[in-house]
């Protein structure tokens, strides 16, 4: 005995069948399946807390910022929430994070269930600048830091670096020399009597640390002119005069035009 189909049936199979055709084939299958790289670059879910940051230093899956609206410090948050093509971002960049407000209270603090990390803006990275010459100034003249047991910083004459910058600045001084720094000047530390004055000749001394003091001009078509200086007593210190930092190919380069 044949089994017969209904002819309704085999039509409405025809057309099923003929109707799933069509539809693959009006379905134009994507050339390249990357999304564009605006959409990339967008977060896909609305955080608890945003914050805006500057990135002070990059090693490996980290990143360390600095809170550049509220001004709250330091914090480290691992890379592998950017979006988009990361390759672009650097040292000195202004991104967006986008996090739960979670916050692990350690020094820095780490930024808990972040959501997405975003680049904002490209940057300048003076904070690594002026770190590598105040390195070059403690390096030199290394009499100058016998038996020191802080590092005073002196940037009333910078241009270039806000409040954050400064304490990421301190950070990272701090953290290269394993020596306690601070923000401070000549005058501050004379009033808490960490400079000691000789009635008789005027011998200024500062017994237990050491006074960094920088003066910068304003960036000028990527350059800036600055002196340094490393001051430990009347007759102890040691200065870079007349030198000049350019960026060139995206990163701050520096000369030391004279030292006394």
């Amino acid at each position: 005995m044949k089994n017969h189909i209904p002819t309704s049936l085999f039509i409405c199979f025809l057309l099923f069948t003929g109707g799933c055709a069509n539809e693959d084939r009006n379905t134009a299958q994507p050339t390249d399946i990357t999304q564009p790289s605006e959409a990339k670059n967008k977060p896909l879910v609305k955080s608890e807390k945003i914050m805006k940051a500057k990135i002070i230093e990059m090693q490996n899956d980290t990143i360390l910022v600095a809170d550049t609206e509220e001004n709250s410090g330091l914090y480290q948050v691992f890379a592998d929430a950017l979006l988009g093509d990361i390759s672009p971002i650097s040292v000195g960049d202004m991104v967006e994070i986008g996090f739960d407000g979670s916050v692990l209270e350690i020094y820095p603090a780490i930024i808990a269930n972040v959501d997405y990390i975003m680049l904002l803006e490209k940057g300048e990275n003076f904070v690594g600048l002026y770190h590598d010459i105040f390195m070059k100034l403690y390096d030199t003249d290394t009499a100058l830091n016998s038996d020191i047991s802080f590092i005073a910083l002196d940037l009333t004459k910078d241009k270039n670096l806000n409040d954050s910058e400064k304490n990421a600045l301190l950070y990272l001084l701090w953290n290269t020399t394993q020596v306690e720094t601070r923000l401070a000047t000549y005058q501050d530390l004379l009033s808490e009597n960490l400079i000691t004055l000789d009635g008789n000749s005027d011998f200024a001394q500062l017994e237990t640390g050491i006074l960094f003091i920088l003066e910068t001009s304003e960036v000028e078509m990527e350059n800036v002119t600055f002196t340094a200086e490393k001051w430990r007593s009347s007759l102890g210190a040691h200065c870079f005069n007349d030198c000049h930092a350019k960026k060139v190919n995206g990163e701050w380069h520096y000369e030391i035009g004279g030292e006394k």
